[in-house]
């Protein structure tokens, strides 16, 4: 069938048409299942901050262990956390008199953590791009290090600045898990920075340190890791 002038204007037009909504609906449906998962992100934190509890038999599992990436398949079954520790009177006093040393300097001992982590856990280099295949000489003199180690660093100070409020404190650890979740991070990553930090403010409080300020602090991060991998895992 042969189509006049008109008529083949008229086709191509329809032909348009149809094109522009298809693209117009594909279009609603890819912003309506972005919208759902900017919704839900959003009703979780929500709830964080209400302190609601929002754990269930089902609860899945996002972000890769390192237990997963070994098995190569998601494990959907964890070992149930251990409960968290309660620090006592006397090891917020240790505490707190030994972060007064750690202040004086806090980036030294900040990159020092950052450098020994990386050293001890290459992988973990690798995922801070600014400092993937750096040699530690070039991590000590990096002022990007020096930047994100005092970020690290005062993020702990402003865990102490809420050592007598724990609500408060574990509301801010789960924002900071949640915001975790979107750099990509692995969830045992977060079970490394308290040895490495312990191990880095040794040399700052000289002979102040012994076992009991260590125990103190062991506690103090398995307090935050807890709250922090909690929000990272649902």
């Amino acid at each position: 069938m042969v189509l006049k002038e008109g008529e083949k204007v008229f086709f191509l037009w329809k032909v348009h048409v149809l094109n522009v909504n298809i693209q117009i609906v594909n279009a609603l449906k890819a912003n309506k299942i972005t919208m759902g998962c900017i919704n839900a992100k959003k009703r979780r934190k929500e709830a964080l901050r209400q302190g609601l509890n929002i754990s269930s038999s089902k609860r899945k599992t996002y972000l890769k262990t390192n237990e997963d990436s070994a098995n190569g398949s998601p494990a959907h079954v964890r070992e149930p956390a251990p409960p968290i520790p309660l620090l006592t009177e006397r090891q917020k006093e240790l505490i707190m008199q030994s972060w007064q040393k750690i202040q004086e300097d806090m980036s030294k001992v900040g990159v020092v953590m950052f450098m020994r982590l990386f050293e001890t856990h290459p992988d973990v280099q690798d995922v801070f791009m600014p400092f993937k295949g750096l040699s530690q000489d070039d991590l000590r003199h990096s002022s990007q290090l020096r930047e994100h180690a005092l970020r690290v660093m005062g993020t702990v100070e402003k865990c102490l600045a809420r050592i007598n409020e724990p609500k408060k404190m574990e509301e801010m650890l789960h924002d900071l898990g949640t915001r975790h979740v979107m750099y990509s991070a692995k969830v045992d990553y977060v079970d490394l920075i308290g040895p490495q930090f312990i191990w880095a403010m040794q040399p700052a409080l000289e002979d102040q340190w012994n076992t009991e300020l260590e125990e103190a602090w062991s506690d103090l991060f398995k307090m935050m890791t807890h709250v922090m991998k909690n929000a990272m895992q649902f």
